[in-house]
């Protein structure tokens, strides 16, 4: 557990250290309205699990979601991500 903890505080203290307008190659396709790669990303956890029989809801919901957006039927909104809840 001592190793987790310090990973975790390792990793934590990394956040936001990018520039305030930095965007992921994903969320920079979906801002210019291009197709991006969710189903060679996410998509392929979500099939590879289901080939082992463990499920990979987070990536499968991000898969529908950032899908719907593609496809016009859901405006494009970070809360999407951020208030996300599986139960």
């Amino acid at each position: 557990m001592a190793a987790a903890k310090i990973y975790d505080e390792r990793r934590l203290s990394r956040v936001g250290r990018g520039a305030p307008d930095q965007r992921p190659s994903m969320g920079q396709d979906m801002a210019k309205g291009r197709r991006t790669e969710i189903e060679y990303l996410n998509g392929f956890v979500v099939r590879e699990g289901e080939q082992i029989g463990i499920q990979a809801r987070a990536n499968e919901r991000l898969v529908e979601i950032v899908k719907k957006v593609e496809r016009g039927e859901l405006r494009q909104d970070p809360r999407h991500i951020t208030e996300l809840r599986l139960n």
